[in-house]
């Protein structure tokens, strides 16, 4: 759903003092995020930018998305948008917003069938390393990467509240209560691996086709990485795991690649991945039986399958 044109133009007419002859351009994303909606702009001199507008619910999602951004900075190897202005709007059309740099390239899920498998997989294996690139940025304690947010103090602490919490929400959504006990025994089992977790990083939390962007033509390197806004400080393994499962299922072949370009090492990473993929898999289930959409039975089967395959 685009922005509404009234809103936009106020939203340009608080961010002209920082960014002088802001005007809209007639760049796009290819496909809208979930939570803000974005806008390609361009300064008086021609530089784009973009703007992303946030319902009025969603200010914490704005604010993690902007430190987020701060927190990569100028990490070797790996671009993401910098942000340049924030605020946010009162009354009928509430909103918060970010204008940020903009990026070249075009999404990783844009060119994924023009690629052929050598590419394919070298591209995979790049992403894995981009991804340990980004764990070298640690953190003070396990959560959110605001104030005031949940935190932990340990990764087996956060492990088993998100096991509880996906197990009732499975439950609540009427999800079998046999799948349920074989999730909780299998994270149970695997405690001591869990525990071994060296200390939090930060994660993106969501790296996969949609936000991983690459050059428009020719060989598909890695250009950059977007959507920040569900960062936080995590196990690095949980990061890995949920880019897998996506790798899973669009390309099984080069799970290797992504695994063997990020580095795991011995059999608690491997083990502490496999929890963490599970965990992905099953809130991916919970919102499939909630949003129900197209094809949803066939995928909660295919879920279903799997999560049983692997507890």
């Amino acid at each position: 759903m685009a922005v509404d044109p009234a809103v936009l133009a106020d939203v340009l007419d608080r961010l002209r003092p920082q960014l002088p002859g802001i005007e809209v351009d007639r760049w796009a994303p290819s496909v809208q995020g979930a939570v803000g909606q974005v806008v390609g702009v361009r300064d008086g001199n021609g530089s784009p930018y973009v703007v992303k507008v946030y319902p009025p619910t969603a200010r914490r999602r704005r604010d993690t998305e902007m430190l987020a951004q701060r927190l990569l900075g100028d990490l070797p190897g790996i671009a993401g948008p910098r942000p340049v202005g924030h605020g946010q709007l009162d009354g009928p059309g509430a909103v918060t917003f970010l204008l940020m740099t903009r990026l070249d390239g075009v999404r990783w899920a844009d060119r994924r069938a023009d690629l052929d498998p050598a590419r394919a997989t070298a591209l995979t294996r790049e992403v894995g390393r981009a991804l340990r690139r980004l764990h070298t940025v640690t953190g003070p304690h396990f959560g959110d990467l605001l104030d005031g947010g949940a935190r932990w103090p340990t990764a087996w602490d956060q492990v088993a509240a998100r096991t509880g919490d996906l197990v009732a929400e499975h439950l609540r959504g009427g999800g079998p209560s046999w799948l349920a006990d074989r999730t909780r025994r299998f994270v149970e089992r695997h405690r001591h691996a869990l525990a071994s977790c060296p200390g939090p990083v930060l994660c993106h939390n969501d790296f996969v086709g949609g936000n991983l962007l690459l050059a428009a033509t020719g060989d598909p390197h890695l250009r950059g990485v977007v959507d920040l806004e569900r960062a936080s400080w995590n196990d690095p393994l949980s990061d890995l795991a949920q880019t897998r499962l996506h790798v899973r299922q669009h390309r099984p072949a080069d799970i290797t690649a992504l695994v063997d370009g990020y580095g795991v090492d011995g059999p608690d990473e491997h083990r502490r991945l496999d929890v963490h993929e599970v965990l992905h898999a099953l809130a991916e289930r919970n919102w499939i039986a909630y949003d129900r959409p197209a094809g949803w039975q066939e995928s909660i089967t295919a879920l279903d399958a799997f999560l049983a395959d692997r507890t």
